[in-house]
C-alpha cells in the first residue's frame, strides 16, 4: 500500500510569510471588530505576559503541553498586534484635522497644494491636494493641514492650462458628505479615500489662483520635472503614452485607450510595478562588478542601487507596488553581494510586513492586493510549471516566449476573482499580447529612463 503524502507550505522556512499572514489576520480583525486600541493593547500585553511566563518554565520542565502553549501564544499575539497597530493608526487618522461635518454642503475658501491629479472614465479631473488654510464665512481662517480629494467636472468648471503637480491652487468649492455603501456590493467610496488618508471631500466651483512651485526637495515637483523632460523628448501624440508606461502616470490617457490596454491584459504595464522596477535596476547590475575592484566597493554598489531604486519610487509616488519590488530588490542585492541567504518568497513577505507596519490600511489598496497577489502565483507556481515544460522548449529560442505566455496565463487566471471584482473583464488574449510586448520594453524602458536626465 502505498503512503498518502499531503502538500504543507513549508512555513518554517518562511519566517517572515507566516509573521505577515498573521499580521494580516490581526488587520482584518480589527476592521470587522473595531474595538478601541486600549482593548486590543490589554489582550496583546496579557497574551505577550504569557508567552514570557511559559517560556519562563518551559527550560525547566520541557513539557511538550507548555511548548504548545509557548507557540499558541506566540501566534496569538502577533495576531492581536496586527489588530493593535491598526487600531492605533486609525484612531491617529479620525483625529486629523478634517472639516467638520455641519460645514457639509457649504461653500469656501480653499488654498493648498497639489499632489495628484486623475481623470475619470466620465471625464471628470479628481485632485487630491494638502489643504493648509481654508477659509470660513469669507473671513474665519482655518490654518490646519490635511488631505483632501476635490472633484472638478470640465463642463462648470475648466482646469488651467498652466496648472501641473506641485502647484499651490487657491479655489472656492463645496463640501460634499462622504457616505458609506448603502448595500453590501456597492463600493465604499469614503471607506476608498480613508485608506489614503483623505476624509474631505469637495467639488470645486472654480480655481482662481494657480501658483507654481519650484522646490526641488518636494516630490511632487520632481515628479512633475520628469513629466516635463518627457514632454520635450516625445510629441504630442505619444507623450501621454510614454508618461504612463516610464512613471505610471496615466491621467493624460483618453478613455478610449486606458479601454483598450485594459482588454489586451496589458494594463499592467501602465501602473509602475516590480516590472519597470527590474527594468531600472537590470542595467545597474552590469555597473556593480567595476565598484568590488575597490576597498569598498560593494557597500558603494549597495548604497547606489539603494539611492537609484528610493529616488524612482519617489517620482512614481511611493506607490505599493513599487515599493514592494524596491524592498525586495534591495534585500536581494544586499544577500547576493555580501553571501548571505537570500529566498524571494520570504523577502517579499518581509517587504509587505514593512509597507503595513508603515500603513496598515495599504492592505486595502488594489494596488497592495494585485502586486503581492502577482508576486506571489508567479513564486509558487512558475518554478513547478516550468520544470513540467519539455527540454526541447526550455532550451530553444522560443522558450523565453512561451515562458512569458505561461507567467501572464497563470497571473491572470490566479487573479481572476480580483479582476473582476475590481473592474468587472477579464482578458483572454493577454497572454500572447504579453508575450509580443514586454520583452521589447525591457529595452526600451531602462534606455529612455537612462536618456532622460542626458537631454535635460
Amino acid at each position: 500500500m502505498e503512503p498518502n503524502y499531503s502538500y504543507r507550505f513549508p512555513f518554517a522556512k518562511y519566517p517572515a510569510v507566516r509573521l505577515v499572514l498573521l499580521f494580516i489576520a490581526g488587520i482584518l480583525l480589527n476592521r470587522y471588530l473595531g474595538y478601541d486600541p486600549w482593548i486590543w493593547t490589554a489582550a496583546f500585553l496579557g497574551v505577550a505576559a504569557c508567552y514570557r511566563y511559559l517560556e519562563s518554565i518551559y527550560s525547566a520542565s520541557l513539557n511538550t503541553g507548555i511548548y504548545r502553549g509557548i507557540i499558541s501564544s506566540y501566534l496569538l499575539a502577533v495576531v492581536l498586534f496586527g489588530a493593535c497597530w491598526h487600531s492605533i493608526h486609525n484612531r491617529q487618522a479620525q483625529s486629523s484635522p478634517r472639516i467638520p461635518s455641519s460645514f457639509v454642503w457649504e461653500s469656501m475658501d480653499f488654498h493648498g497644494e497639489l499632489k495628484q491629479i486623475n481623470r475619470s472614465r466620465s471625464g471628470t479631473y479628481q485632485l487630491t491636494l494638502r489643504i493648509d488654510s481654508t477659509i470660513f464665512f469669507d473671513t474665519l481662517t482655518w490654518r490646519h493641514t490635511y488631505k483632501a480629494r476635490v472633484v472638478l467636472d470640465p463642463e462648470s468648471t475648466s482646469l488651467p492650462e498652466a496648472i501641473e503637480l506641485g502647484s499651490y491652487l487657491s479655489f472656492r468649492g463645496t463640501v460634499y458628505p462622504l457616505e458609506g455603501k448603502r448595500n453590501p456590493h456597492e463600493f465604499d467610496y469614503g471607506q476608498y479615500l480613508a485608506t489614503q488618508g483623505i476624509y474631505t471631500h469637495i467639488g470645486a466651483d472654480s480655481i482662481y489662483s494657480v501658483r507654481l512651485q519650484n522646490d526641488w526637495r518636494n516630490w511632487t515637483t520632481l515628479r512633475q520635472d520628469v513629466l516635463n523632460l518627457i514632454e520635450q523628448n516625445f510629441d504630442e501624440e505619444t507623450a501621454s503614452l510614454a508618461k504612463a508606461l516610464l512613471i505610471g502616470y496615466k491621467n493624460e490617457l483618453s478613455p478610449e485607450m486606458k479601454r483598450a490596454f485594459s482588454r489586451a491584459g496589458l494594463s499592467h504595464i501602465m501602473a509602475v510595478s516590480g516590472l519597470h522596477v527590474g527594468f531600472i535596476v537590470a542595467p545597474f547590475w552590469l555597473l556593480i562588478p567595476f565598484f568590488w575592484t575597490l576597498r569598498r566597493g560593494k557597500q558603494i554598489g549597495l548604497a547606489l542601487l539603494l539611492l537609484l531604486l528610493f529616488f524612482y519610487a519617489g517620482i512614481t509616488g511611493f506607490t505599493a507596488s513599487v515599493s514592494r519590488a524596491s524592498i525586495t530588490i534591495g534585500f536581494l542585492t544586499y544577500g547576493r553581494l555580501f553571501h548571505k541567504v537570500r529566498d524571494s518568497k520570504n523577502l517579499t513577505a518581509l517587504a509587505a510586513l514593512i509597507i503595513l507596519l508603515i500603513n496598515p490600511n495599504d492592505l486595502f489598496d488594489i494596488g497592495f492586493q494585485l502586486s503581492f497577489g502577482a508576486v506571489y502565483i508567479i513564486l509558487l507556481t512558475m518554478p513547478v510549471i516550468t520544470s513540467r515544460l519539455p527540454v526541447w522548449i526550455q532550451y530553444r529560442w522560443y522558450g523565453q516566449p512561451v515562458s512569458i505566455i505561461l507567467v501572464s496565463l497563470v497571473v491572470q487566471v490566479g487573479l481572476f476573482p480580483l479582476l473582476s471584482y475590481y473592474f468587472g473583464e477579464f482578458s483572454l488574449a493577454a497572454p500572447l499580447v504579453n508575450a509580443l510586448v514586454v520583452p521589447p520594453l525591457m529595452i526600451v524602458v531602462p534606455f529612455a529612463i537612462a536618456l532622460l536626465p542626458v537631454s535635460a
